[in-house]
């Protein structure tokens, strides 16, 4: 027998050996010596018989490795469309609506190059999608809510296959809270005001006091010069007139309905552009009035603070008829869409 021939026995017993140590299975021993020379075509045999099976075994565990990756990504997908069960539009974190700059930039793109509604993209966003292994171009960052301003490479490509599992494991979770979004963001096509110079800040619950300590529920837009009267106010989205006239706190306002459900609040106007019907059709970028520094007290009240826009933006959910968000970065989402 050849040096090689014996060498491979011997590797086919010592493999045999540890898995039989694995298995419980008894071992071969391996003869050796001028006596053992005439059973060594037997153990060749059995060593190729061993052989085989360390390889279906090695096969098992191949075939068993794979079932439980796609096992548990099957898992992980299902949880994470589930997670969307656990998003509730009255919690603060969702009212806030908190994006930073980067973030913004994203958005906007992502929306641009993908077709996608922007609220589908936020809904799909909120979820932990972070810990998927294929995320293209770093779309989202650790937290799973925060979108990365990076190239986006293959990124819509990834977010229109996760819309995809949403419907199919949590298609209700999936189309309430996009719902939710939808009404603050899809119908958004113009900023509110037509005019350069416009200031605004993230007030979003900074206090107020007239009426009793509360806290702000919207944005305000501060011209470039505090006169009544120069300022065209235009409706952001197209909808209906659902309010309009006086309130002590807003002044003279008005109210467009969207049709995604969002309500587009403008309020302390000067005057407005004409006479304008509860149930009448506007389109976006209609003149709804002027800029003004109307409210805080029976109609005609005036003065009472500087000329500004109040804006502000609330939707319908299964528990409120009235819920305010944050308008902040809807005005921000505004500018980036119109610019």
């Amino acid at each position: 027998m050849r040096v090689e021939e014996c060498f491979a026995v011997v590797f086919a017993y010592t493999l045999k050996d540890k898995f039989a140590a694995l298995t419980g299975r008894p071992g071969i021993k391996c003869v050796c010596g001028r006596k053992g020379q005439g059973i060594w075509r037997e153990q060749q045999r059995n060593g190729a018989c061993t052989l085989k099976q360390i390889s279906s075994y090695l096969v098992f565990l191949f075939f068993l490795a794979t079932v439980s990756v796609q096992l548990s990504t099957l898992l992980f997908q299902q949880g994470v469309a589930w997670q969307l069960s656990g998003v509730h539009a009255e919690e603060d974190d969702f009212r806030r609506l908190s994006l930073s700059e980067q973030q913004l930039a994203s958005l906007v793109a992502i929306c641009r190059d993908s077709g996608m509604r922007p609220g589908e993209l936020l809904a799909i966003l909120r979820s932990d999608i972070s810990k998927s292994a294929r995320i293209p171009g770093k779309a989202v960052s650790d937290s799973g809510s925060q979108i990365r301003a990076e190239t986006l490479g293959n990124s819509v490509d990834f977010l229109l296959k996760w819309k995809l599992r949403m419907l199919r494991y949590n298609s209700q979770g999936f189309e309430r809270v996009s719902g939710y979004y939808s009404a603050i963001l899809d119908d958004v096509a113009c900023f509110p005001v037509d005019s350069d110079g416009i200031v605004y800040e993230n007030s979003w619950m900074f206090e107020r006091n007239y009426g009793g300590r509360r806290g702000h529920e919207g944005t305000d837009l501060m011209p470039p010069e505090n006169l009544c009267g120069q300022y065209r106010i235009v409706s952001m989205t197209e909808g209906i007139v659902e309010k309009i006239g006086w309130l002590p706190l807003g002044g003279y306002r008005i109210g467009i309905r969207s049709p995604s459900g969002g309500y587009f609040y403008y309020a302390h106007l000067d005057s407005y552009s004409r006479s304008f019907r509860v149930g009448e059709y506007v389109s976006a970028g209609t003149v709804l009035g002027w800029m003004g520094d109307t409210g805080y007290g029976p109609e005609g009240t005036r003065g009472k603070f500087d000329v500004h826009l109040h804006f502000g933006i609330y939707i319908r959910t299964e528990n409120a008829q009235e819920l305010s968000v944050n308008p902040y970065w809807v005005l921000r989402f505004a500018q980036a869409i119109c610019a």
